[in-house]
């Protein structure tokens, strides 16, 4: 995690009570599988992404005013690279980012909370 360089995917903006994200396997399901971290604590490991997604809530009020999430790879599959669809919902918006990982690198997705 600590050594790997992380490519910024996308920016953010936060509001109201909740951020849902949902991460799918992108394309082709191939046992692409990863861990993801909030502003440096582990949030998931060991997850295998398919078609049916794996979902998480954060709390805006627990969020900082800039946070980062960073996607690693923990394999890469049948088919590298490890990619994933990662969707987010704040409210009624819906925002979309295509995540591809390696060994060597890793996505970054910042939530920045609006004022």
């Amino acid at each position: 995690f600590a050594n790997r360089e992380k490519k910024l995917a996308t920016v953010i903006p936060v509001s109201g009570d909740s951020v849902e994200i949902r991460f799918y396997d992108n394309a082709v399901v191939d046992g692409d599988s990863i861990a993801v971290f909030l502003n440096g604590s582990l949030v998931f490991e060991h997850v295998k992404l398919n078609y049916k997604p794996y979902t998480i809530k954060l709390a805006v009020d627990e969020l900082q005013e800039d946070n980062e999430m960073v996607m690693v790879a923990e394999n890469l599959g049948t088919i590298p690279p490890n990619t994933s669809l990662m969707v987010v919902m704040i409210g009624d918006k819906r925002y979309e980012a295509r995540l591809e990982i390696t060994k060597q690198t890793s996505s970054l997705i910042r939530f920045i909370k609006k004022k």
